[in-house]
């Protein structure tokens, strides 16, 4: 396997996409800009000795070499998708907004049908909001599990329409990991303690055994992939990221199937443990009991591909696999390769499913004002507006993230 770089490619989606590179906005060189320009250098020579230790690391070494040859990898063919959805779930990336009287957050979640999905009496794509007003210190840790509970929440739902007949999918993609990780690496004790834990645990658990009963592929793709379960192969921590070696090293067309989670994760959490300084087999042993608890959760196979179309970033697409329908590894991967998008160089429905349920901070503060003026209503007659400063925003400095933008004549 040699280190392989692709040539740039197209910067536009197919006709009909929507487009996903925007104008660069002009920055004021203001003194703070400046400064942080300035350590542009050293973060270069930072990324830079990573990538070059690697190097030496793969070059020097032949157990990795010989490891990497050895797991199962091939061409990717060009196969024309099944029909199915993709289902994503999305909320403003500051947690939400915080008001004086508790945090204001949001989720949206929704599907896209894609592959000539025929759908009867449903719609072929769906979005759905849910809105809570929290006043718990921990709402921005539970923001990103109640965005996956309504995820689920939304998959559940469609499996429900295709047990009806009203939907013909064969392959379900999520935009992220088909397993929120939150119960890979949690003792049973800590997920049965928490609520919310426990919940998404059950939601997972029953969402896998309906499309195993339905015959339904679930894949997820995973865009922000930092993992380093390739160590867990070797019994050590390399210098870069799964998603970054396979990036350098697959060519296009290229995919190369990392393993199962039941191989790899205990194994992982060994090194990890080892690096926080905590007992090795003891996190092992966490994990190898979730996944005994779960035995489903242990049969996520963990794959990577570089689609045969060029794109501007040239990376590596890290896949999460359980194949119910019996496609085949190489098929699933060859329809991905065919649904690829040549401007993100992922597959097009996640970028739609992306665009489709995309969650912009402004609209919390639409929300707001809607909640200000139904509540003014209801507290008139018993004289308690004064309530209504509950809903002020904590911090006014940065209540410019939640303005609506004006728009200039």
């Amino acid at each position: 396997m040699a280190w392989a770089m692709g040539e740039p490619g197209p910067s536009s989606g197919p006709p009909g996409m929507p487009g996903f590179y925007e104008e660069e906005e002009e920055i004021e060189l203001t003194p703070a800009v400046q400064s942080l320009l300035e350590t542009s250098r050293q973060l270069a020579e930072q990324i830079a000795n990573k990538i070059l230790s690697f190097r030496e690391e793969y070059d020097g070494s032949r157990e990795i070499r010989g490891i990497l040859e050895s797991l199962p990898r091939g061409r990717l063919g060009s196969e024309n998708p099944l029909p199915g959805v993709a289902i994503d779930s999305t909320f403003p990336i500051d947690g939400g907004m915080d008001l004086v009287g508790g945090h204001l957050v949001a989720v949206v979640a929704g599907y896209v049908g894609f592959g000539g999905l025929r759908a009867r009496g449903v719609r072929p794509y769906d979005v759905y909001a849910r809105a809570r007003f929290v006043d718990t210190e921990d709402a921005h840790r539970i923001l990103p599990l109640y965005a996956k509970l309504v995820e689920k929440a939304v998959a559940h739902r469609v499996l429900g329409y295709v047990e009806q007949g009203l939907m013909d999918a064969r392959i379900i993609l999520f935009d992220g990991e088909l397993i929120p990780y939150q119960l890979l690496f949690k003792s049973q004790k800590a997920v049965s303690k928490s609520r919310i834990l426990a919940k998404l645990d059950d939601s997972v658990a029953q969402l896998l055994e309906r499309a195993q009963r339905l015959g339904i592929t679930l894949v997820g793709v995973v865009k922000r992939s930092y993992s380093r379960l390739l160590g867990a192969r070797l019994g050590r921590r390399l210098s870069l990221n799964d998603k970054a070696i396979m990036s350098l090293l697959l060519g296009n067309g290229e995919y190369l199937v990392l393993g199962s989670f039941g191989e790899l994760l205990p194994r992982y959490a060994e090194i990890i443990a080892a690096e926080k300084g905590v007992e090795p087999r003891k996190y092992q042993g966490i994990v190898e009991e979730r996944l005994a608890a779960r035995r489903e959760y242990s049969r996520v196979i963990v794959a990577f591909y570089k689609p045969s179309v060029s794109h501007p970033n040239h990376q590596a697409v890290r896949v999460e696999v359980l194949d119910y329908g019996g496609l085949g590894l190489e098929k699933t991967l060859s329809m991905l390769n065919k649904l690829t998008n040549p401007a993100t160089g992922l597959p097009y429905p996640i970028d739609v499913v992306d665009e489709y349920t995309r969650l912009e901070s402004r609209m919390l503060e639409l929300l707001r004002r809607k909640i200000v003026g139904h509540l003014a209503s209801m507290l008139e007659a018993v004289g308690g507006s004064g309530a209504l400063v509950l809903l002020g925003h904590t911090n006014p400095e940065k209540r410019y993230i939640y303005e609506p933008r004006r728009t200039q004549r």
